[in-house]
């Protein structure tokens, strides 16, 4: 809840909104768009968290013009939940929010979704220990389109959604904000792009993954 307020485009009283309509930032929504414009430096812009407009005349969020953290908020909002677990004195458990996922102390063993948008399966399993796990995909918010499904994720470089067959791809860094915003550059970017340094990435492909 505490995050939800901090990143939410859709409440009109949020952090983010209010910046959006003028206001100044509070100290951690200001944290994580320093952030965010880091991985857009890194990512050559493929991750772009301006792009509130283009996604809501996509039919995926909200009017507006701004900033939009969808991106890489749930990723911010899950380490910050970790730090809490760890100060209160938890050694080794997993905490998963809306598919960010990420695991502290020891090995923990986690599935990824087949991108399948017919119904919910198992691609594969990947172990991760002190590491977190994002999946950005198009098989959950889509909308049909020439060539495969056009999704919520918007291209910064055309300012449209990226249309691909139903697939996703996972990344594994050492935070989950950083393994969140990755998965939305590298969905962008395809698979056909090195992993960058330090993240390890997994296409699942609704016709081959078993």
């Amino acid at each position: 809840e505490k995050w939800e307020q901090v990143f939410s485009q859709w409440r009109d009283d949020s952090d983010l909104s209010l910046f959006n309509r003028g206001g100044k930032p509070t100290d951690e929504l200001q944290r994580v768009i320093e952030l965010a414009q880091e991985i857009k430096s890194q990512s050559s812009g493929a991750f772009d968290p301006g792009l509130l407009q283009e996604t809501g005349e996509a039919g995926f969020g909200p009017e507006g013009v701004g900033v939009d953290l969808s991106g890489i908020g749930k990723g911010y909002a899950v380490d910050r939940v970790a730090e809490a677990l760890t100060e209160a004195g938890l050694e080794d458990f997993l905490f998963e929010l809306g598919g960010e996922i990420i695991a502290v102390g020891g090995e923990w063993e986690v599935g990824i979704e087949r991108p399948d948008p017919s119904g919910r399966s198992i691609a594969r399993t990947v172990k991760l220990k002190n590491q977190a796990l994002a999946t950005s995909g198009n098989y959950r918010q889509f909308r049909p389109s020439a060539g495969g499904f056009a999704s919520h994720i918007i291209d910064p470089r055309t300012g449209k959604p990226v249309v691909r067959p139903p697939c996703s791809v996972s990344v594994i860094a050492g935070d989950c904000a950083t393994a969140d915003a990755w998965a939305t550059a590298l969905f962008v970017l395809g698979k056909e792009i090195s992993d960058p340094p330090g993240l390890k990435v997994q296409w699942n492909d609704f016709l081959t993954a078993k």
